[in-house]
């Protein structure tokens, strides 16, 4: 039985790899400059405007300190700004900028485009068995409570 998982394990980790290796998680050459953590951050942000630096902070599972220097690298590059709360002076909302809300539209096309190319060999059917199967697999990982080591595929 061990072997048996173990060898699942193993065509399930090539499977992953091969995946990688189409491409299938690049990104539009606007985004380039920036890491997959900032593009989390700006998409976040994107779907959650004027939020807080903490807020965005405890949403992605980051320290302030590292959520401070990724807001300052996306206001540098003209794709987030800050803006004092209307009632609260004290108070720093952030936004995103036209040019950030572009590259998070392009972004999203690019993977909507890549995922529909990628499910494009399946039948209907056989498409919601994939998805229901992964987050079937992905919601006993959430639910067990136990953390898995995150490390990207080699």
């Amino acid at each position: 039985m061990q072997s048996d998982s173990n060898t699942d394990a193993e065509e399930f980790y090539r499977l992953l790899k091969r995946l990688r290796q189409t491409g299938v998680d690049a990104s539009p050459p606007l985004s380039a400059q920036l890491s997959p953590a900032l593009l989390t951050l700006l998409e976040r942000l994107s779907d959650h405007p004027n939020s807080t630096i903490v807020e965005l902070a405890q949403s992605l599972e980051r320290a302030v300190s590292t959520m401070s220097i990724e807001v300052r690298r996306l206001e540098d590059l003209g794709l987030v700004e800050r803006r004092r709360h209307p009632s609260d002076g004290r108070s720093v909302l952030l936004h995103i900028t036209p040019a950030g809300q572009d590259l998070v539209s392009a972004l999203r096309d690019t993977r909507c485009r890549t995922m529909t190319r990628l499910l494009s060999g399946l039948e209907s059917e056989e498409r919601q068995t994939l998805l229901a199967l992964l987050n079937k697999a992905i919601s006993a990982i959430e639910e067990s409570g136990a953390p898995i080591e995150k490390r990207s595929l080699p």
